[in-house]
């Protein structure tokens, strides 16, 4: 039905896979420092893990009005672009040393996102009437 969120699902697995690869092997080059580390450690987890879930959700959109599935996917696409992008730009402000200032808040932000999205789903799985 919806092809945008499903691709975009799969670009940020491939992105996420990207990142981690780069974390795994030229990050810790640049740094070695726990509070680079863990953040983007965290950044690119919580990237893959909601990148599948776009992938998931849009394999199972026929469960979803095109509402539903509209919202639980911005949702976790704003939570991706929001909390993981704002890690993203914290750690490289980090290693580059520069700040964006009033970025922090973004963080917070994305991971509300990403609950948002999660509770949009519970309650429609919930609320859903059996045939």
């Amino acid at each position: 039905m919806y092809k945008f969120f499903g691709a975009v699902g799969a670009l940020i697995m491939a992105l996420g896979v990207l990142a981690g690869a780069f974390g795994a092997h030229g990050l810790q080059k640049l740094s070695t420092d726990p509070a680079v580390l863990e953040p983007y450690k965290t950044a690119v987890q919580y990237m893959l893990w909601h990148g599948l879930a776009l992938v998931m959700l849009w394999t199972a959109q026929d469960r979803f009005t095109h509402r539903q599935y509209r919202w639980i996917s911005a949702s976790f696409l704003g939570g991706v672009i929001l909390f993981s992008g704002s890690l993203f730009v914290i750690v490289a402000g980090k290693i580059f040393n520069f700040s964006v200032p009033g970025l922090f808040i973004l963080t917070p932000i994305g991971g509300l996102h990403f609950v948002v999205g999660w509770v949009l789903m519970a309650w429609t799985l919930i609320s859903k009437q059996r045939n």
